[in-house]
């Protein structure tokens, strides 16, 4: 069972860092969204979100903390930027696997893929 979980964790891993296998794109590290330090690329459709709360990511509307888009800041102040995978995991992944264990509609939780391609989508 231990070696099953390890090996999953494992090719989770290397498709995250080199994409997947089957996939015809691989997610390069790059200086996106101004980026002091490469990062993957991420993908975030607003149109496919228009039942969830604003406030729950864009928590500047609320707070006043910043304006614009989440990377404006997640990925050059350098208070959060560090974070910024941590951040966006949890957020992201956490609410599609949220989701998932609650029996709803809510995306895949673990296709990293389906992430880190190119954001071509306001």
């Amino acid at each position: 069972m231990k070696l099953a979980v390890f090996a999953a964790l494992a090719a989770a891993c290397l498709i995250v860092a080199y994409g997947s296998p089957v996939a015809g794109e691989r997610p390069a590290r790059d200086h996106y969204y101004e980026s002091p330090e490469p990062i993957l690329p991420m993908t975030f459709a607003h149109e496919d979100h228009t039942t969830e709360n604003c406030l729950v990511c864009h928590h500047n509307y609320n707070d006043d903390t910043g304006s614009g888009p989440c990377m404006n800041c997640h990925t050059t102040e350098q208070d959060v930027r560090p974070l910024l995978e941590r951040q966006f995991h949890r957020l992201c992944r956490g609410c599609h696997a949220d989701k998932a264990a609650l029996g709803e509609a809510g995306g895949p939780p673990r296709h990293c893929i389906e992430c880190h391609l190119g954001d071509d989508l306001p």
